[in-house]
């Protein structure tokens, strides 16, 4: 969902003026931070597929931690427009999964629905560690994977294969995109650096 609505947000931005070489002087603040975030979950797939006993123990722990992380990057780049809305999503989405030991609650049967039968193969094998379905037992099961969209589109097949903390993070970063490329006449807001940094 975040990359194809990054994907439009650029197009929009081009057709609305903007230019995409603006976007590198957002001066974003320890890029690093961000880089560590995703290497770390990226390790633990790999490492989840590769069947690794040691990641069944820590895994959850680790991801959750790789969320902590991320969200230390975004409170360094609060300035930067859009961000804080990532944030938010981030933050959401940090707490469902802390909630319920590390995994991201999925509604099956929206899953099912919206025709996402990867993603149901995957709950159903027991294979896919960082998403478990929702079942009587999951705390903050409205913040879970998988939201429907009826009041927009009422169709079963149209709907939102993220949770309401993705929907943060994608309109943050269609926010960022836009503003960042000068699209319609928007402006981002930098992000401030430290006194006497160049």
């Amino acid at each position: 969902m975040l990359l194809d609505a990054a994907v439009l947000a650029i197009l929009v931005g081009l057709v609305g003026g903007g230019r995409l070489r603006r976007l590198s002087s957002l001066d974003l603040r320890a890029p690093w931070i961000f880089v560590i975030a995703a290497a770390i979950q990226v390790g633990l797939t790999l490492a989840w597929v590769r069947g690794w006993a040691a990641v069944e123990h820590w895994g959850p722990l680790v991801y959750v931690m790789s969320f902590g992380i991320l969200l230390v990057g975004l409170w360094m780049n609060r300035r930067i427009t859009g961000l804080w809305l990532v944030a938010a999503g981030v933050l959401l989405n940090t707490l469902v999964i802390g909630a319920n030991g590390g995994s991201m609650p999925v509604d099956r049967n929206l899953s099912v629905r919206a025709g996402n039968e990867s993603l149901v193969g995957a709950l159903d094998s027991g294979e896919y560690p960082s998403h478990k379905p929702a079942g009587p037992g999951t705390r903050l099961r409205f913040l879970g994977d998988v939201v429907p969209l009826p009041l927009l589109i009422p169709r079963p097949r149209f709907m939102c294969p993220g949770s309401i903390g993705d929907i943060f993070v994608t309109a943050g970063a269609c926010w960022l995109i836009l503003s960042g490329m000068g699209a319609f006449g928007l402006r981002a807001r930098r992000s401030s650096k430290p006194n006497g940094e160049a």
